[in-house]
């Protein structure tokens, strides 16, 4: 992930299943150009089908050439191992990890040594909270931003969902519109999307990083904000 570093559960490998439900999420979106450049792709397979002998078989050309190409897709990453990733060892000089006296001890990252994470508690549910650090001097105030954080979470929970909706969901709604999906309510978008981690860097700056729950084709959502400014500007990146 950019910036903020991806969680444990990053999407490396996407099975069959997966694959062809992001696909109908994908066609959930598409207007009526789409299926006019869609049928004329599909015809310009079928017709050298058809004069080689096919017939109505010819029809057959787009399902098939779907088919094959989600076999060898799934093929490949059946055999295929992910390549492992380093495991990340603690900086000279820096603690292999960091106790907070509320929040508990931050074991450093398995993927990137300037970061210490955990699971903690974040309003009722469970999510990964990063501790940025770039020297030994930054250790002391990215713990105090930490607590500081946690103790107005409800503050910046609700800025950070409202700063969301208000950036992310006219433009989702008027692609759903388009497609002649049913527009969200800002309570169904922010159901569907899921807090999957929150960073705090020792200059009082954060990042929460969403699941977009496929609202934008597998995109994160991740908003970056200042603790005493709020929330000041969103990406979609992946």
């Amino acid at each position: 992930m950019n910036g903020a570093g991806a969680p444990a559960n990053e999407r490396v490998r996407v099975s069959l299943p997966n694959a062809f439900s992001h696909f109908r999420a994908a066609l959930a979106h598409w207007g009526l150009s789409h299926y006019v450049v869609l049928a004329a792709f599909w015809i310009s397979l079928s017709i050298p089908l058809y004069l080689a002998g096919w017939g109505v078989a010819s029809v057959l050309s787009l399902p098939l050439l779907l088919l094959i190409i989600a076999v060898l897709s799934y093929g490949v990453s059946a055999v295929l191992k992910p390549i492992p990733r380093p495991v990340a060892r603690p900086k000279p000089g820096f603690p292999s990890e960091l106790e907070h006296p509320v929040l508990g001890v931050f074991p450093l990252s398995a993927y990137d040594s300037e970061r210490y994470e955990r699971t903690i508690d974040w309003r009722g549910s469970s999510t990964q909270l990063s501790l940025s650090v770039d020297s030994i001097e930054s250790i002391a105030d990215v713990l105090l931003v930490a607590t500081s954080i946690s103790q107005i979470s409800a503050e910046v929970d609700s800025q950070v969902r409202a700063f969301a909706v208000k950036r992310l969901l006219p433009d989702i709604n008027q692609e759903r519109q388009a497609s002649e999906a049913s527009a969200l309510t800002s309570e169904q978008f922010l159901q569907t999307i899921s807090l999957q981690m929150i960073t705090v860097h020792p200059d009082r700056t954060y990042e929460f990083l969403y699941d977009d729950g496929d609202l934008l084709y597998g995109h994160w959502i991740e908003v970056h904000g200042d603790i005493e400014r709020g929330p000041i500007d969103v990406d979609t990146p992946g």
